[in-house]
Protein backbone atom coordinates (compact mmCIF):
# COMPACT_ATOMS: atom_id res chain seq x y z
CA UNK A 1 0.00 0.00 0.00
CA UNK A 2 1.07 3.68 -0.99
CA UNK A 3 1.79 5.95 1.69
CA UNK A 4 -1.87 7.36 2.61
CA UNK A 5 -2.11 11.18 0.59
CA UNK A 6 -5.67 12.29 1.61
CA UNK A 7 -6.01 15.83 0.48
CA UNK A 8 -9.15 16.36 2.35
CA UNK A 9 -11.43 14.38 4.74
CA UNK A 10 -15.13 14.33 5.88
CA UNK A 11 -17.01 11.86 7.61
CA UNK A 12 -16.31 8.53 5.80
CA UNK A 13 -15.46 10.66 2.38
CA UNK A 14 -11.59 11.31 1.46
CA UNK A 15 -9.76 13.41 -1.21
CA UNK A 16 -7.14 11.51 -2.80
CA UNK A 17 -4.89 13.06 -5.93
CA UNK A 18 -4.18 10.44 -8.77
CA UNK A 19 -2.49 10.77 -12.25
CA UNK A 20 -4.60 8.26 -13.87
CA UNK A 21 -6.40 8.51 -17.13
CA UNK A 22 -9.98 7.55 -17.73
CA UNK A 23 -9.31 4.17 -18.51
CA UNK A 24 -7.33 3.52 -15.23
CA UNK A 25 -9.37 1.97 -12.41
CA UNK A 26 -9.81 4.31 -9.85
CA UNK A 27 -11.38 1.79 -7.66
CA UNK A 28 -8.34 0.37 -7.34
CA UNK A 29 -6.32 3.35 -6.55
CA UNK A 30 -8.36 4.17 -3.76
CA UNK A 31 -7.42 0.94 -2.01
CA UNK A 32 -3.70 1.34 -3.20
CA UNK A 33 -4.08 4.76 -1.28
CA UNK A 34 -5.87 4.52 1.59
CA UNK A 35 -6.19 0.68 2.41
CA UNK A 36 -8.74 -2.13 2.31
CA UNK A 37 -11.27 -0.21 4.58
CA UNK A 38 -11.92 2.08 1.55
CA UNK A 39 -13.71 2.23 -1.63
CA UNK A 40 -14.29 4.59 -4.20
CA UNK A 41 -17.29 6.78 -3.76
CA UNK A 42 -20.76 6.51 -5.49
CA UNK A 43 -22.73 9.55 -6.61
CA UNK A 44 -25.12 7.30 -4.91
CA UNK A 45 -23.28 7.47 -1.43
CA UNK A 46 -23.43 11.70 -1.86
CA UNK A 47 -27.02 11.47 -2.67
CA UNK A 48 -28.04 8.90 0.40
CA UNK A 49 -25.73 11.52 2.67
CA UNK A 50 -27.64 14.61 2.21
CA UNK A 51 -30.79 12.71 1.90
CA UNK A 52 -30.07 11.65 5.25
CA UNK A 53 -29.83 15.04 5.95
CA UNK A 54 -26.48 15.57 5.61
CA UNK A 55 -25.21 19.26 5.49
CA UNK A 56 -24.03 19.54 1.54
CA UNK A 57 -22.37 23.22 2.86
CA UNK A 58 -20.27 21.24 5.52
CA UNK A 59 -19.65 18.75 3.02
CA UNK A 60 -18.57 21.13 0.62
CA UNK A 61 -16.38 23.18 3.13
CA UNK A 62 -14.82 20.32 4.31
CA UNK A 63 -13.56 18.63 1.44
CA UNK A 64 -12.43 21.83 -0.05
CA UNK A 65 -14.83 21.62 -3.59
CA UNK A 66 -14.03 24.56 -5.55
CA UNK A 67 -16.56 26.21 -8.01
CA UNK A 68 -15.89 24.57 -11.09
CA UNK A 69 -15.70 27.99 -13.28
CA UNK A 70 -14.85 31.63 -13.33
CA UNK A 71 -18.44 32.12 -14.35
CA UNK A 72 -20.91 30.13 -15.82
CA UNK A 73 -20.28 30.93 -19.76
CA UNK A 74 -17.14 29.81 -19.67
CA UNK A 75 -16.52 27.43 -21.93
CA UNK A 76 -13.58 25.36 -19.59
CA UNK A 77 -13.82 23.84 -16.42
CA UNK A 78 -11.10 25.11 -14.68
CA UNK A 79 -8.59 22.47 -13.93
CA UNK A 80 -8.74 20.09 -11.28
CA UNK A 81 -11.95 21.16 -10.38
CA UNK A 82 -13.92 18.01 -10.74
CA UNK A 83 -13.94 14.91 -7.85
CA UNK A 84 -13.71 11.23 -9.65
CA UNK A 85 -16.14 9.09 -8.40
CA UNK A 86 -18.85 6.03 -10.26
CA UNK A 87 -22.43 5.88 -10.30
CA UNK A 88 -24.34 2.92 -9.44
CA UNK A 89 -20.74 1.35 -8.89
CA UNK A 90 -20.06 1.85 -12.86
CA UNK A 91 -16.82 3.95 -13.55
CA UNK A 92 -18.29 4.99 -16.87
CA UNK A 93 -20.73 6.21 -18.85
CA UNK A 94 -20.09 6.05 -22.22
CA UNK A 95 -16.91 4.42 -23.84
CA UNK A 96 -14.10 5.90 -21.51
CA UNK A 97 -15.77 9.01 -20.42
CA UNK A 98 -15.39 8.40 -16.37
CA UNK A 99 -18.24 9.44 -13.73
CA UNK A 100 -17.24 12.50 -11.91
CA UNK A 101 -19.19 15.23 -9.99
CA UNK A 102 -18.71 19.26 -9.90
CA UNK A 103 -19.48 22.05 -8.08
CA UNK A 104 -21.95 24.30 -9.52
CA UNK A 105 -23.53 26.59 -6.88
CA UNK A 106 -27.14 26.22 -8.91
CA UNK A 107 -25.95 27.30 -12.16
CA UNK A 108 -24.02 24.73 -14.22
CA UNK A 109 -21.64 25.62 -17.59
CA UNK A 110 -23.93 25.56 -19.99
CA UNK A 111 -21.73 23.04 -22.17
CA UNK A 112 -22.06 20.64 -19.26
CA UNK A 113 -24.08 17.42 -19.82
CA UNK A 114 -25.37 16.66 -16.32
CA UNK A 115 -26.59 13.22 -15.81
CA UNK A 116 -27.99 14.29 -12.45
CA UNK A 117 -27.71 16.88 -9.50
CA UNK A 118 -28.07 17.73 -5.79
CA UNK A 119 -29.46 20.94 -4.66
CA UNK A 120 -30.58 22.06 -7.83
CA UNK A 121 -27.09 21.84 -9.36
CA UNK A 122 -25.04 22.93 -6.70
CA UNK A 123 -23.23 19.22 -7.27
CA UNK A 124 -23.73 17.87 -10.59
CA UNK A 125 -22.44 14.61 -12.14
CA UNK A 126 -21.33 14.73 -14.89
CA UNK A 127 -18.59 12.42 -16.92
CA UNK A 128 -15.86 13.04 -19.26
CA UNK A 129 -12.29 12.02 -19.90
CA UNK A 130 -8.82 13.07 -18.61
CA UNK A 131 -5.85 12.16 -16.58
CA UNK A 132 -4.98 12.89 -13.03
CA UNK A 133 -7.02 14.98 -11.05
CA UNK A 134 -8.91 14.10 -7.49
CA UNK A 135 -11.12 10.99 -6.58
CA UNK A 136 -13.26 10.76 -3.87
CA UNK A 137 -13.16 7.92 -1.74
CA UNK A 138 -15.42 6.62 0.92
CA UNK A 139 -14.83 4.47 4.26
CA UNK A 140 -12.12 3.80 6.85
CA UNK A 141 -8.90 4.43 6.13
CA UNK A 142 -8.02 1.96 9.88
CA UNK A 143 -10.88 -0.84 8.71
CA UNK A 144 -9.89 -3.97 7.40
CA UNK A 145 -13.21 -4.37 5.51
CA UNK A 146 -14.46 -2.32 2.80
CA UNK A 147 -17.74 -0.47 3.60
CA UNK A 148 -20.79 -1.74 1.66
CA UNK A 149 -21.78 -0.65 -2.12
CA UNK A 150 -24.30 1.76 -1.67
CA UNK A 151 -27.81 1.03 -3.06
CA UNK A 152 -28.18 1.40 -6.78
CA UNK A 153 -30.79 4.27 -8.26
CA UNK A 154 -32.03 4.37 -11.65
CA UNK A 155 -29.87 3.72 -14.47
CA UNK A 156 -28.03 7.38 -16.07
CA UNK A 157 -30.10 7.35 -19.10
CA UNK A 158 -27.89 6.99 -22.50
CA UNK A 159 -28.82 8.60 -26.22
CA UNK A 160 -30.16 7.16 -28.18
CA UNK A 161 -27.59 5.80 -31.18
CA UNK A 162 -24.89 5.83 -29.34
CA UNK A 163 -23.61 2.31 -30.12
CA UNK A 164 -23.31 0.89 -26.57
CA UNK A 165 -25.80 -1.14 -26.80
CA UNK A 166 -28.88 0.60 -25.21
Amino acid sequence: MKEKQIVASYQQFHVIAHDLDETDNLKVECKDQLGEGVRLADWNDIAAYVKTGGSLEDFIDALKIPLEYVTPEDLEPIPNTSYRISMNNELHWIGDRHYFFARHDHTKRGDFLAHNHIDNYRLSLGSWFGKGGYALCYGDPNATVSPPEPEITEPVPRPRGCGCGC
